[in-house]
């Protein structure tokens, strides 16, 4: 691997940095990986897109006039969490609200849903829209639904260009759903991309192959073929398909018209994006259809991938006008500048709307900095855990806070390996959780450790917010569910442990019915395939009599027989839920995680 890059774990803080630096207009905030307009214009609907980095210049080269407002920072292909977007949504609120735009992916949908729950809570006014333009996810029997890809660039633009014009909450979000219904994407690959944690091509292709229908982490596409330029029209051809495949999707007919989108992965030239669009070009003009703007270039990119998608979205009057209103970022600049006489005037209306009782941005921002500085304080409060460790057919809480330790341990030793593991989702899982656990170790000594439960639900409180992905709310809510069911406990005996495991199960479940209104069972090939038979097992075993140790054993031997069961198994959520039938035959990573998780717990609780 050949990087320009200081270390993997700052890979996306250097990035969001340099981008601030060379956009004096933007500010990036660190503690939560937020990259904003350094002043929020309090009269306009805020919108807020986001999710893992590596598809630079999305999300945050799309932050500025006409578009974002901010951009919440994941790690490399993994969601931001669900305290990074709740936080992005404070430093946003206006009276006139906030619009979530949202990739539809396992890990986004979950953090931005909770985050946004968690805003309505506080009496902020946000909503959301899903974007979901991949067609290369075609049965939606057999996926978590269609990815969004390069068709949320539009979104942003569209939706953008509706609140810089002054509309209300509902009629930017009408018109983000509108584009959203009339674009679609589809994209191919001639390599994988090379996440920087792990060091190598997240899959392997052959040199004379093309991956077709790939997603933007360097997910599988629908089959994968061999690259004939035998008779000399190879983009012609592969254009001819695509085209053929966007039209029949969206029912587009001759004489309508169109904006088209060439978007590169990140490791295709220039050139060779024109060459495409060139064949796009001669593909549509033999269908009649019009094109109204085209936008070639890197927009939503995959690190270092070869390849590209093509983005078709119908327009009519009102979304050509949205288009084509001025924008200026640092990825998409059209139209006039504001000029100066116009920036007055705006201000003069600022001030208007100051003089009518809007509390300047100052004053908010002062207040929310003295509540922040003291829940600052309170999180960095140091905790003892009481008495030594005790392990015989109860565990106290002085053993019960090294075994989670040891957990940590484990999953940080297994970050490659779990990565490795995770070949049909994005290849980052093992990243994912062990950013999360690491925290949580260097957390340590602020983790509340009163009794089993409190320590359970403050370990909780990291995991949410560190681990990647859809692992942060799924990870989190496991632990905090079974901290609830343990608070007050100072020890626990094997049926506390089945019932602190039915617990973290029910946390999985009900994470997956917010966010997707189902929740994963056993088949779904989730990671609750070795944790809901883990659980299963543990309680049977309590109900028994069985001794601790056999108990663990038992668990520990059901949560593998689970994991090992998900080859056979077609994913219908999680991680593989886009890819269907070609999840056959590997393991869901998840499952398998835990699989190794609780074996080597069973063992190390044996020696204790």
């Amino acid at each position: 691997m050949k990087k320009i890059m200081n270390t993997a774990e700052s890979f996306v803080y250097d990035m969001c940095h340099g981008l601030a630096a060379a956009h004096p207009e933007l500010e990036f905030v660190e503690k939560f990986k937020i990259v904003k307009k350094k002043e929020i214009d309090a009269n306009k609907v805020s919108l807020i897109s986001g999710g893992g980095s590596g598809h630079e210049p999305a999300h945050a080269g799309f932050v500025g006039k006409g578009m974002l407002d901010a951009a919440v920072c994941g790690d490399v292909f993994a969601s931001p969490s669900q305290v990074q977007v709740y936080n992005a949504i404070k430093k946003c609120a206006t009276d006139k609200g906030v619009l979530l735009i949202i990739k539809n992916y396992s890990g986004d949908c979950m953090n931005f849903n909770n985050a946004m729950a968690d805003a309505q809570e506080d009496g902020i006014k946000v909503d959301a829209v899903y974007v979901n333009d991949d067609i290369a996810v075609k049965d939606s029997l057999y996926t978590v639904g269609r990815r969004g890809v390069a068709g949320t660039v539009l979104v942003h633009k569209c939706a953008g260009a509706a609140a810089q014009q002054g509309k209300d909450l509902a009629e930017v979000k009408r018109v983000a759903n509108k584009v959203i219904e009339n674009v679609r994407s589809f994209g191919f690959a001639f390599t994988s991309c090379t996440v920087p944690a792990a060091g190598h091509p997240t899959f392997e292709i052959g040199d004379d192959e093309m991956e077709f229908g790939v997603g933007i982490h360097g997910e599988p596409g629908r089959f994968r073929e061999k690259i004939d330029y035998s008779k000399g029209t190879f983009s012609d051809d592969l254009a001819r398909r695509i085209i053929t495949d966007l039209e029949e999707d969206l029912k587009l007919k001759s004489g309508e018209e169109i904006v088209l989108l060439i978007n590169g992965f990140g490791g295709s030239p220039l050139q060779e994006l024109y060459i495409l669009n060139n064949s796009v070009n001669k593909a549509l003009a033999a269908d009649g259809v019009k094109i109204h703007r085209t936008i070639v270039g890197n927009f939503m990119t995959s690190i270092d991938m070869a390849g590209a998608s093509i983005t078709v979205l119908r327009v009519d009057s009102e979304l050509k006008s949205l288009i084509d209103y001025a924008v200026a970022t640092p990825a998409l600049t059209w139209g006039a500048a504001m000029s100066e006489q116009a920036e007055a005037a705006l201000e003069a209306v600022n001030a208007i709307g100051r003089a009518l009782g809007y509390v300047p941005q100052a004053e908010v921002a002062k207040k929310a900095a003295v509540k922040i500085a003291a829940e600052e304080d309170d999180a960095n409060a140091v905790y003892e855990v009481e008495g030594v460790p005790v392990v015989g057919e109860t565990i106290n809480t002085a053993a019960f806070v090294q075994i989670v330790d040891k957990m940590a341990d484990i999953v940080i030793e297994n970050e490659v390996p779990f990565c490795e593991a995770d070949k049909m989702g994005d290849g980052d899982f093992g990243m994912s959780i062990a950013k999360g656990f690491r925290q949580l170790k260097a957390d340590w000594a602020t983790r509340k450790k009163g009794d089993i439960g409190e320590f359970l639900v403050s370990c909780s409180e990291v995991i949410k917010e560190y681990c990647g992905g859809a692992s942060g709310p799924i990870w989190g809510s496991a632990f905090k569910y079974a901290g609830k069911a343990m608070l007050g406990k100072k020890e626990v005996n094997l049926a506390d442990i089945a019932l602190l495991f039915t617990e973290a199960n029910r946390g999985v479940y009900e994470t997956g019915k917010k966010s997707f209104g189902k929740g994963a069972e056993i088949g779904d090939k989730t990671l609750v395939d070795a944790l809901k038979p883990c659980a299963m097992a543990l309680t049977k075993a309590a109900e028994e009599g069985k001794k601790l140790q056999k108990g663990l054993e038992l668990g520990a031997k059901a949560a593998h027989e689970g994991a090992e069961a998900t080859k056979t198994h077609v994913a219908t959520l999680g991680r593989a839920g886009t890819v269907g039938e070609r999840s056959i035959g590997y393991p869901d990573a998840g499952a398998h995680g835990l699989d190794v998780i609780f074996n080597e717990l069973a063992a190390y609780i044996k020696k204790m």
